[in-house]
């Protein structure tokens, strides 16, 4: 039966990783690339296998990561909102009070 191999950039990209963080995983022990090859390559049984233990992929990973920052994002907006009501009002009770002196 013939493996599927990935090289480190292959395998990089489909965890949405830089090569560098593949190298470190790897000096951690959290994968390791086939014996036999010159190069590093990765069969697709230990690639899923480090897949299954962590329980997001990458692209659900990746989702989330973007969900994250659309919210901080929205958070952002809201608090700029909130602090441009804030002086609307500030300026609002400023100016009745004008008013209410000069009645």
């Amino acid at each position: 039966m013939e493996q599927t191999l990935l090289s480190r950039k292959e395998l990089a990209e489909r965890w949405g990783i830089s090569t560098s963080t593949l190298d470190r995983r790897v000096r951690e022990g959290m994968i390791s690339p086939v014996k036999s090859m010159k190069t590093p390559q990765f069969s697709l049984e230990c690639i899923l296998k480090v897949e299954g233990v962590d329980k997001l992929s990458p692209l659900e990973r990746r989702r989330l990561e973007r969900e994250i920052q659309s919210l901080q994002n929205e958070i952002k907006q809201l608090e700029e909102e909130k602090e441009q009501m804030k002086r609307l009002l500030t300026n609002t009770v400023a100016d009745l009070s004008q008013k209410l002196r000069e009645v």
